[in-house]
């Protein structure tokens, strides 16, 4: 990916984050500050000049579009008051921009840093006084936390650029013997290192970050407007402060944050688990197609109240399934993994399949396996993807450069359980034609005690 490239998709992430926080239809990013006397160094670097402003799409806008929108005299004195004041401005369309776009309100964030101003969240609605106080504040609390997350990936994409020419300035040993290459393979090792580090902290501090974004600001709205016994009718607020429908919602968004963050931190903790030596597992003698039958119904359930009708899940098994020999919670967290990874990655829909029989490969001891595979229509893995997607933070980039979200752990945890319980997992992709992962149990009849197992 280009730098070009990097700033679009980081500028694209940004915006849809801003755009759901506040529920609003579109939603833009401009990098860049016109004002030379309060404007970021850093932009010199991807913005040169003081005059230009470069448009970075999201959330429903393209970029001919959003340069198209600040033709119009409202919307750029709006930006110049945002970077002047350091404040959110929202407020209702002019008649001109009205008629010409059919945006009734506009809202204006600055993204700005000790250094200076960065950029500028624009958002639209094409209800009127779509943003009021409420929404206002809700940017206001964010604001910070975004501005830094842009300036952080602003400056590594800088580091970034800069690495080639400073490489080439220390190539003077590249003539040297046996000694230079092991000095070159060590740096190459320490500066990947280095590298997954940064990455981890990026990804993990972003990861964190989102969902407390959201459960801060749905709590400052309801604080902003007040719990009220009863709403007025089925707007967005009713007289007394929000209706019981908008406070529900609410709610249960921050319920739903608060379960990803839990989830997170259960992830995390089974990486260290798993690099101590520490992660117990307590096998038995399990019903495969029953576990399989109860993860699927589970991620249904969510599914389909987040984008009814979209996707059809079926299991197809041999009958009858023999039981397998394995920790019954760690089976249901591989499974669920699964599904959603194929959820994940099946933007479009479609139908997402478990299928379970005996493996027809036995073990060079002559012990049988099951094999329980997920299988789904979705965009599919290139073969140059597929090879460090079993690794720690690894996540699958799309052809619109935007990173599937997640941490990257999903499937290395998948696979180490897997293999902590005698069994082995692999992928089988092709990119547009969707992916199929397998993986394998032993049978509970080849498990001649009763014992729980370790993960070595």
């Amino acid at each position: 990916m280009t730098a070009e490239g990097d700033v679009q998709a980081l500028a694209w992430r940004l915006a849809r984050r801003a755009r759901e926080l506040v529920d609003c239809q579109a939603a833009g990013l401009l990098l860049g500050c016109p004002d030379e006397t309060v404007r970021h160094p850093l932009l010199e670097v991807f913005v040169p000049g003081a005059a230009g402003y470069v448009g970075c799409s999201g959330g429903g806008l393209d970029q001919e579009r959003l340069r198209a929108l600040l033709r119009y005299e409202q919307v750029r004195a709006l930006l110049d008051i945002a970077a002047q004041s350091g404040r959110v401005h929202c407020c209702e369309t002019d008649p001109v921009l009205r008629c010409a776009t059919t945006i009734g309100s506009l809202a204006v964030a600055p993204l700005e840093r000790p250094a200076g101003v960065l950029g500028t969240l624009l958002l639209f609605d094409e209800r009127r006084a779509a943003f009021s106080a409420g929404e206002g504040r809700l940017l206001a609390a964010v604001l910070s936390q975004l501005a830094g997350e842009l300036e952080q990936q602003l400056r590594l994409l800088s580091m970034a650029a800069r690495a080639p020419a400073q490489a080439q300035r220390l190539a003077p040993w590249e003539d040297g013997a046996t000694a230079n290459t092991e000095g070159r393979e060590a740096l190459g090792w320490l500066s990947e290192l280095d590298q997954l580090k940064y990455e981890f902290i990026s990804m993990v501090s972003h990861e964190l970050r989102t969902p407390l974004t959201a459960i801060k600001g749905y709590a400052s709205l309801l604080q902003a407007y007040g719990l009220s016994p009863s709403g007025q009718g089925q707007g967005r607020k009713g007289s007394d402060g929000l209706t019981e429908e908008l406070q529900r919602h609410y709610l249960e968004v921050i319920m739903e944050q608060v379960n990803h963050l839990e989830a997170l931190a259960g992830d995390l903790l089974d990486v260290s688990r798993i690099h101590a030596n520490h992660l117990d597992l307590r096998s038995a003698s399990l019903d495969i197609a029953a576990l399989c039958r109860r993860a699927v119904e589970l991620i249904r359930q969510r599914v389909e109240r987040e984008t009814p009708g979209k996707y059809l899940f079926r299991c197809r098994f041999m009958e009858p399934l023999p039981p397998v020999w394995a920790d019954a919670d760690r089976v249901q967290q591989i499974l669920t993994n699964l599904l959603e990874n194929a959820v994940k990655y099946s933007p479009a829909g479609g139908v997402i399949t478990i299928e379970a029989g005996l493996c027809q490969e036995e073990r060079p001891t002559g012990e049988t396996l099951m094999q329980i595979s997920v299988c789904d229509q979705g965009i599919g893995i290139s073969p140059e993807q597929q090879s460090r997607l079993f690794r720690p933070f690894s996540r699958l980039e799309q052809q619109s450069r935007e990173c599937v979200p997640g941490v990257g752990l999903g499937l290395y945890i998948t696979r180490r359980l897997v293999e902590a319980m005698g069994g082995r997992i692999e992928l089988r992709s092709r990119a547009g034609e969707g992916t199929r992962v397998t993986f394998t149990l032993p049978l509970a009849t080849a498990v001649p005690e009763a014992t729980a197992g370790r993960l070595r």
